[in-house]
């Protein structure tokens, strides 16, 4: 599938199983983990570049979400706590690389 395609797909309202389901549909999400370390920075620049063209595109269709007069990024997907999105204090946990992120933002943020 290709990326386009999962944002075409992804219905109104769904949980962060079908999102990761439709995800690995666009990369085998498993991969990652163990590509050698040049391919997977690789696969992250271009993931980089890719959101930061969309947010480009956002700001000039007027979609930019601000927050006290500051911009934001909404962010829709399950949550993976990483180095710069875990909360200060917090170890490593290595279960998003087997769950995708589906339920972890219960553990940092509670049930929504």
């Amino acid at each position: 599938m290709k990326l386009s395609d999962f944002a075409k797909q992804l219905p109104e309202n769904y949980t962060e199983q079908e999102f990761v389901d439709l995800m690995n549909q666009v990369i085998d999400l498993k991969t990652i983990v163990d590509l050698p370390v040049a391919e997977r920075s690789a696969l992250f620049y271009g993931v980089q570049y890719l959101a930061d063209f969309i947010m480009l595109a956002q700001e000039a269709n007027g979609e930019l979400l601000t927050q006290d007069g500051q911009p934001a990024i909404n962010c829709g997907g399950p949550f993976i706590p990483n180095i710069l999105t875990r909360p200060e204090g917090v170890d490593l946990d290595r279960a998003p690389l087997e769950n995708f992120g589906v339920g972890e933002a219960d553990k940092y943020f509670g049930e929504e």
